[in-house]
């Protein structure tokens, strides 16, 4: 009888390793953001109180005022937790080890490669773990090697030459009992300030409650967090040096929120908050209103502030308030595809980017009342005169320039058409393999190919032409009347929404005002003028914008521009731009003004 003995897994393959690792740590590193350090301390801080029956405890981010003494005044910054700790074999194991983590890895929580990856390479000069575990402490140096030019830990001569060695309670935090961790991080050098923040961080005095408080939007329960400001200040200064509480962005609006809701989604769901009038939302302490954000796992991804929040708002249909209301889409947590990528700064569902696009369109469709009723409160102020009717007549002299012709088949059609030139029938197919695949210019693309035998026996081909005579809706828009919120449109003309195609102009941009400025001076004599200089002049403007954004709309018809390439011609600077040439515009204004003038001055 013949037996067969089976080969261990690992004597048939030779297992995968990393030729440069000092390399992949940088390169690694380098697609971090210049906090995420923060997080990965403090989610391993929250991990390992959460190995203690209960899981409560408390994290502190500080000075390290045992270094501070030593070394003359120098600031280390620390994370302090109250968890589970580690020995010292443990901490050479979870901590030198780049891809290891104590708790179970997976796609969706852990990775076991944040707080290394993150955090060495800004601290060459290394990060030391001092950790207790059942009453006795450990202590391990990570830092980068500049003989060898290698991350690793520092060897313990004293200790039989381990790369661990046995820490003194002298340097335990009064924090800690029998069990928790502090990270210090060193920097560059010994003189090197840690507490220092990043360059371009909010608030220097507390970046460390900030970052936390807009990166977390809820602590898990049992779970306290807090954060030293003002370190610079006496020690003996309470008033200003001290710890404060990190709550968390979720608690802060729940807390300043005049309403607030939910909206289901396509697979996610929308939490939404409007932030009650009058709440001082520039503490520092948080993100001010007019920002959206992803949710996940109790953090937030992707957060848009400044611009690019109100930006993202006016997407999902809040266009005025904006400094108000606050929008977080949470991806439904039942699905697995959901992952955030290596760096933590964005999310991923099946591998990729969230939909935002679509998301809005359905938040739009299911507009909580609470929230359209703050458009039209907010959007009445304006009080900006209707110039609908005067532009919509002008432009309609010059609709045939505005439409690029584009034609519908018809057996008796009033044009003849040319087949290999004219833009025919619907938008361009980029489906299914009867079409050519992706459209080229000059292929057939999504022509309607067939249908034109129709007519084939006259020679010549007839249709129609289409009206795509089209006006986006306009608002004057004004920090005075309270319906812009800067930094939207700072020193911008105007910017287009397509999906609700709304045209916002902003009545505060210098070319504007400047002009109603020139005319009001020009009729300074007569009483009540300025208010009829500021409606004809931004009548013009407003023209002037119109034909733009409509203008590069119709180029779509040609079928030789992508609806990316045309965004580009209504970005916010685009259409500044599209107004800057003023002589034409004064000239109109002019005859219009000598027309209208006449009745002021018989008032």
């Amino acid at each position: 009888m013949t037996t067969t003995t089976s080969v261990a897994h690992s004597r048939d393959t030779l297992p995968m390793q990393v030729a440069n690792m000092t390399f992949l740590v940088n390169k690694l590193g380098e697609e971090c953001a210049p906090l995420q350090y923060v997080r990965e301390l403090t989610q391993n801080a929250i991990e390992g109180i959460g190995q203690l029956a209960g899981g409560s405890g408390q994290i502190v981010w500080d000075v390290d005022w045992t270094t501070h003494d030593l070394l003359d005044g120098i600031f280390k910054l620390s994370c302090i937790d109250t968890g589970a700790g580690m020995t010292g074999p443990e901490m050479v194991k979870y901590i030198n080890e780049l891809s290891s983590s104590i708790r179970e890895q997976s796609s969706t929580g852990n990775f076991g490669v944040g707080a290394k990856i993150s955090a060495a390479p800004r601290n060459p000069h290394g990060l030391v773990y001092m950790s207790w575990k059942d009453g006795v402490g450990h202590m391990i140096h990570l830092w980068y090697d500049p003989e060898e030019k290698v991350y690793g830990l520092k060897r313990w001569p004293k200790n039989n030459g381990e790369f661990w060695t046995v820490v003194s309670d002298d340097l335990k935090p009064k924090d800690i009992e029998d069990h928790g961790t502090v990270v210090v991080l060193l920097g560059n050098s010994d003189d090197d300030n840690t507490m220092e923040p990043p360059p371009g961080a909010p608030m220097r005095s507390r970046w460390i409650l900030r970052y936390l408080n807009t990166r977390y939007f809820r602590f898990p329960e049992g779970i306290v967090v807090k954060a030293r400001e003002g370190w610079e200040q006496p020690r003996s200064d309470s008033r200003h040096n001290f710890l404060r509480v990190v709550e968390g962005q979720g608690a802060w609006l729940d807390k300043n929120c005049q309403f607030s809701g939910i909206v289901n989604l396509s697979g996610a769901k929308a939490h939404w908050w409007i932030i009650s009038a009058g709440i001082d939302r520039d503490s520092g302490h948080v993100a001010p209103g007019g920002h959206t954000a992803a949710l996940y796992q109790g953090e937030l991804y992707e957060l848009q502030t400044g611009r690019a929040g109100i930006a993202k708002l006016q997407g999902f249909g809040v266009i005025f308030g904006t400094d108000r209301v606050v929008i977080y889409v949470e991806p439904d947590t039942d699905r697995p595809s959901v992952s955030a990528n290596t760096a933590r700064t964005h999310l991923l569902v099946e591998g990729e980017p969230l939909d935002w696009a679509g998301w809005a369109a359905e938040f739009r469709e299911q507009m909580p009342d609470e929230l359209v009723q703050l458009q039209e409160e907010i959007g009445a102020q304006a009080g900006e005169k209707d110039h609908r009717k005067a532009i919509s007549e002008r432009l309609k002299q010059i609709k045939d320039l505005l439409r690029f012709s584009r034609f519908r088949p018809a057996r008796d059609g009033e044009s003849a058409i040319d087949p290999e030139s004219s833009p025919f029938g619907g938008e361009p197919s980029f489906r299914g393999a009867n079409t050519g695949g992706a459209r080229e210019s000059g292929k057939k693309g999504g022509r309607a190919g067939d249908l034109y035998a129709l007519f084939a026996e006259s020679g010549a081909l007839r249709g129609d032409p289409v009206d795509t005579f089209s006006e986006p809706q306009t608002k004057w828009v004004s920090v005075e009347d309270g319906t812009r919120n800067p930094p939207d449109l700072d020193d911008r003309a105007a910017k287009f929404l397509l999906q609700q195609n709304l045209l916002l102009i902003n009545a505060d941009f210098r070319a504007f005002t400047d002009m109603v400025d020139r005319w009001t001076l020009s009729y300074a004599a007569i009483p009540g003028a300025r208010a009829t200089v500021k409606e004809v002049v931004h009548e013009w403007f407003e023209q002037t914008l119109i034909e733009t954004v409509m203008s590069a709309q119709a180029l779509k018809r040609t079928g030789k521009w992508s609806l990316q390439e045309m965004g580009a011609l209504w970005t916010e600077e685009a259409l500044t731009a599209a107004v800057l040439p003023r002589w034409h515009i004064d000239q109109s204004i002019k005859r219009n003004l000598g027309h209208r003038i006449v009745s002021l001055k018989a008032v």
